[in-house]
């Protein structure tokens, strides 16, 4: 079957790929470069929301390792996938209370400070889940290197306005973030999707000292990330204001205060890149992943969790193409 994706972020490229493996013909239309917006403007933290088979971020995480391997093989692209324990820290007796509740292993403030010794000093505990991170931008270029490799053809620079722009395709996937809405109405169809700004801050720990945090950490919607190259990504807010992707003072110094906050020593790293992109959300906070008509399936609402189920929504998408 011939097959048109719209979109060349980690959602499209995730199914082109697929799609293609399962013996498709695909050709992948992006109004930008590949990588171009959200997907390569991520932290890449791959944290379920629980570990029942039944939910979908637990699903997805699990078809990471083999995925991260066969890229590896295919392209020679490590998207740098490895398990890596996450905290999220208590400040006060509520917090801890909260925490002790919800699962994970609790450590108390003296094993907390043996296993992070830069965290804060008012942190009372934390509790440990066990997690992964994989590096985005890698993650989506060797989805696209993984592509080409099969036959899929991958037009840059090439937007998507009408029906007749794909009219030779069988199926149209629309997988185009936040700018899937204008597009499915294009096709005659609804689909309530709107942009979510997230920005983001990359920090260099300053040289010669001990690394200022080893495990990922998340408090209060934010969160740090070490990366393999000892930088530290510090994430993410999320706003509505339309399609402005501005990098903006009041969101980076929010970032930057929580970071120093957790970890005080990041008050020394040099700022190394600022970034902000808009991911698709939806009013219940979940995607957006059927067959909208018997020629247009949408793939498209996941918002922060883009990255981490991209691996799941290729998976039901070539369902739904085979007929699922």
């Amino acid at each position: 079957m011939r097959v048109a994706v719209v979109g060349a972020g980690v959602i499209g490229c995730s199914v082109a790929e697929r799609l293609q493996r399962g013996g498709h013909q695909v050709t992948v239309y992006e109004r930008d470069t590949v990588g171009a917006h959200a997907s390569g403007a991520a932290a890449g933290l791959l944290a379920p929301f629980s570990e029942d088979e039944r939910d979908a971020g637990a699903r997805s995480l699990r078809l990471f390792p083999g995925l991260a391997q066969r890229l590896l093989e295919e392209t020679g692209i490590d998207v740098q996938f490895h398990d890596m324990d996450s905290l999220t820290p208590a400040f006060d007796p509520e917090d801890e209370t909260v925490l002790r509740r919800g699962g994970g292993r609790w450590l108390d403030v003296f094993e907390l400070r043996r296993l992070e010794p830069g965290l804060h000093p008012d942190c009372r505990g934390a509790v440990l889940f066990p997690e992964s991170q994989v590096t985005p931008p890698r993650l989506t270029q060797a989805l696209a290197a993984a592509a080409r490799g099969r036959g899929t053809e991958i037009r840059e620079h090439s937007p998507v306005a009408a029906p007749e722009d794909v009219e030779d395709a069988d199926l149209v996937v629309l997988a185009a973030g936040p700018w899937t809405a204008d597009l499915a109405a294009a096709f005659g169809l609804e689909v309530p999707v709107w942009p979510s700004r997230g920005q983001l801050v990359r920090l260099r720990p300053a040289p010669a000292r001990p690394a200022p945090l080893n495990r990922m950490l998340t408090h209060g919607g934010r969160y740090l990330v070490p990366k393999p190259d000892g930088a530290v990504v510090a994430g993410s807010t999320e706003e509505e204001v339309g399609f402005d992707a501005r990098s903006t003072a009041d969101g980076i110094r929010g970032l930057l205060d929580f970071a120093r906050r957790m970890v005080p020593a990041l008050g020394d790293a040099t700022v190394e890149e600022v970034w902000a992109a808009l991911r698709p959300a939806t009013s219940d906070g979940q995607p957006i992943i059927a067959r909208a008509s018997e020629r247009i399936i949408i793939a498209t609402g996941h918002n922060r969790n883009g990255i981490l189920l991209a691996p799941i929504t290729a998976e039901i998408v070539a369902g739904l193409v085979d007929g699922g």
